[in-house]
């Protein structure tokens, strides 16, 4: 009786407190507007639904409604948002400030469809350079081999790679697969961003 006890004490636990992906609970909830106000509540709620609607969709619909969704926060530079060169919000910082850089948003949309059933091992955080300087994408790929479908918070329109002549990959990352695709210090960096991302998310950083 003590240990079923036990488990369901630490089962509302985790439906109470943990975020890391989504959906947001009433708790996390009266954090935020405790922190942030009213309108915040709002914001994440929308976020559940979207959640819910989306639950039962084919794969390739939940890329598209959760890249429409995340595209509508404003885009804003680390410096403004947060007095830094190179900040990676978790998802709940960028949902309760509306606002965010590109790494956001791919943040954001890759713990959206890991949440929604999708392997992360299909989702790559994907560093690329065009003629507006360096940016982030989230790859998609249906399978290892196959090419990638572009989520990108500057359209609307999810491509495959070859139709985003744009843009120059750099460098893949995912943190469930290993990569040799980049030197070791970019390698380093990213996976030290990665790692006090992972931190602040499991820790519902708001």
């Amino acid at each position: 009786m003590q240990k079923t006890r036990l488990l369901v004490l630490l089962s509302l636990a985790t439906s109470l407190f943990a975020f890391n992906g989504g959906p947001v609970s009433e708790k996390i909830m009266e954090k935020a507007e405790k922190k942030y106000g009213g309108k915040v509540v709002s914001r994440l709620l929308k976020y559940n639904k979207l959640l819910t609607r989306a639950e039962q969709m084919q794969e390739r619909n939940k890329l598209q409604i959760v890249n429409t969704f995340f595209n509508q926060v404003p885009l804003v530079s680390d410096k403004q948002n947060w007095k830094q060169e190179d900040y990676w919000a978790t998802p709940l910082e960028f949902l309760c400030r509306a606002k965010g850089d590109s790494e956001d948003y791919v943040i954001a949309k890759y713990f959206a469809l890991k949440t929604l059933g999708v392997d992360p091992k299909k989702l790559y955080f994907t560093y690329v350079s065009s003629d507006k300087g360096s940016h982030m994408v989230l790859s998609y790929f249906e399978s290892p081999k196959a090419e990638p479908f572009i989520l990108d918070n500057t359209t609307a329109e999810i491509q495959s790679a070859s139709e985003r002549s744009d843009l120059t990959p750099v460098y893949h990352f995912n943190p469930s697969v290993d990569q040799n695709t980049a030197s070791k210090e970019l390698q380093q960096s990213t996976h030290k961003k990665w790692e006090k991302l992972h931190k602040r998310v499991q820790r519902n950083k708001l």
